[in-house]
């Protein structure tokens, strides 16, 4: 049977007191209307950049920001997820805090944004974004005058980060998931060149190295840093390259195999956390070190760009500015997919200088100067280090509150029906302690990795690979909801109807808001001749995404039948 809509499914897929750059202000003042380039490539790791000492592939263009620049060795993500971590970054506030703690929660409107302050300040600004992870409609437009992202998604499954993609008319990139690096530098190049002689901020996101490869991680990043390449000629022939402030940064990681993941999202390891910070100072800005092991987050992006700048930083940022003397905060990060997905426990990090502590069932430390890749868990119960660590984790998640209500109270109602679609599951805050008593993730880690070999089986369509191995992996976890939701879509794609029916069901006696088990349950049944009950689930679909054209069309399908 060939499909209805294209379903794209991607796998996830300090305490120690210290000056965060050891170095007094810059000795020329920066205009406030100094451009501002920020580039983001996302699934992108540290240590595979040889400016970061790899040794396997040469990334000359990256490098070459270091060139006049600052190289911060030891920068973490706070969420290793494409949008949450950009939400992070933009609004400088933490995950927690801000609510978006998965991929398919929007930003709530009104979110005081980098973008949003350099504008108010007179800057013209501008995106230009390689993924529907990353589409205007999650929010992160606010403040960006022009917000190049040419997707479209009908739903969305949060938790599992499958969704519908919508076909906009004459869009190359219907269906599509991602956009290649080279059309996200076109439109970049050519705004940049219009916009030269203005102050401008530019956003500008590269998503071509995220799963699934198809020449490998290290041939993807070799054609990411031709692409800067080309960014940089424009930067150079515009004036841009000595007038502008530049920071490349990465979102989040991959763990390529390290701790037995083989993506991101799962575990919170620096294989995952761990990101690449360069800043590119404009010239005439000097006394900036060529390198800093201060441990750094995300989160201290924005600020640092507003004290570059000599503008106001907003009450709402949570991050510390990396100029001047200023003392170091402890790193936080955090991961519940795990919690969100799976039922298991969620976790949460602390990092001070080079110890980091992570909260779980199972609890574990590291020294990281000692042990970079996280092999010798130092945790002893009633360690001195760790439950220092671990008290201010507590204090960290009790002091930073939500400041706004969850994103399905401010979000339109087709957003909202969106979010919600697996509403069963929570995409908000998890409580302000640390980990409960639920599975540690560690330990389920084998059910895991099937369900990421289950997911690139359906991503090639291997579809009877795939229900052999979602069958397999249903008799280890019988209550894994996702699973049985998936073989149900692969039954569905298979033809076998009555068996798809038989798992939707089940899905739905739990999950009753799901929007992929009412739509496809509502498919299969009017292929089945139960047209009554496909009706019900396909309005039920229709009334959770209010945007799909795929429920209506099918819904119009079964009214036509049943006259």
């Amino acid at each position: 049977m060939k499909p209805r809509t294209a379903v794209v499914r991607l796998i996830f897929a300090a305490a120690v007191t210290g000056l965060v750059l050891c170095t007094p202000r810059p000795a020329l003042a920066q205009s406030p209307q100094t451009p501002v380039i920020l580039i983001s490539i996302d699934t992108l790791r540290a240590d595979h950049l040889s400016s970061y000492g790899y040794t396997r592939i040469h990334t000359p263009n990256i490098d070459s920001l270091a060139d006049h620049g600052t190289l911060f060795t030891q920068a973490d993500c706070q969420i290793p997820f494409t949008f949450p971590s950009h939400a992070s970054m933009m609004t400088s506030t933490y995950p927690f805090e801000n609510q978006v703690e998965e991929n398919a929660v929007a930003l709530p409107p009104g979110a005081v944004t980098l973008a949003s302050v350099l504008h108010s300040h007179g800057y013209k600004t501008a995106a230009f974004i390689g993924t529907v992870f990353m589409e205007k409609e999650m929010g992160l437009d606010q403040g960006f005058e022009f917000y190049d992202s040419p997707f479209h998604y009908d739903a969305f499954s949060p938790m599992s980060g499958s969704m519908f993609l919508g076909a906009p008319q004459g869009s190359a990139n219907a269906g599509k998931d991602r956009r290649d690096g080279a059309l996200v530098v076109r439109s970049a190049r050519q705004w940049l060149a219009a916009n030269s002689t203005q102050p401008v901020f530019a956003f500008i996101h590269f998503f071509d190295l995220h799963k699934p490869y198809t020449d490998g991680y290290d041939g993807r990043l070799a054609y990411v840093d031709r692409m800067i390449g080309l960014l940089k000629q424009t930067l150079v022939q515009t004036g841009l390259w000595d007038k502008a402030l530049i920071i490349l940064v990465a979102d989040h990681g991959e763990s390529l195999g390290d701790h037995g993941e083989s993506s991101h999202g799962y575990f919170i390891y620096e294989s995952t956390l761990h990101v690449p910070l360069i800043v590119h100072w404009p010239a005439g800005s000097d006394n900036h070190p060529a390198r800093t092991t201060n441990s750094v987050g995300l989160i201290d992006v924005a600020p640092t760009v507003l004290d570059f700048l000599h503008l106001p930083i907003p009450s709402s940022f949570e991050g510390n500015s990396l100029l001047g003397s200023r003392s170091a905060l402890p790193v936080y990060g955090e991961s519940l997919h795990a919690h969100d997905a799976f039922g298991w426990a969620p976790l949460r990090s602390l990092r001070a200088g080079f110890y980091k502590y992570v909260d779980a069932p199972r609890p574990e430390l590291y020294d990281l100067q000692a042990d970079p890749h996280e092999l010798v868990n130092l945790y002893v119960k009633g360690s001195p280090k760790a439950v220092d660590l671990r008290n201010q984790l507590v204090k960290l998640l009790a002091r930073y509150q939500p400041k706004k209500p969850a994103p399905s109270q401010d979000a339109s109602p087709g957003a909202r029906a969106l979010l919600n679609s697996l509403g069963y599951l929570s995409a908000g805050p998890h409580g302000p302690g640390p980990s409960g008593s639920t599975a540690d993730p560690k330990d389920r880690l084998p059910e895991f990795r099937m369900y990421e070999d289950a997911q690139l089986l359906l991503y090639h369509r291997k579809m009877t690979e795939a229900i052999a191995t979602l069958k397999q992996l249903l008799v280890r976890d019988p209550h894994n909801t996702m699973a049985r939701r998936d073989l149900g879509s692969a039954y569905t794609e298979t033809g076998q109807f009555a068996p798809a029916r038989a798992a939707f069901q089940q899905v739905l006696a739990v999950a009753p808001e799901d929007y992929m088990a009412n739509y496809e349950i509502g498919l299969v049944e009017g292929r089945l001749g139960f047209l009554k009950e496909a009706r019900e689930h396909l309005e039920t679909a229709c009334r959770i995404a209010p945007e799909s054209q795929q429920s209506r069309r099918e819904l119009d399908i079964v009214k036509g039948k049943m006259n």
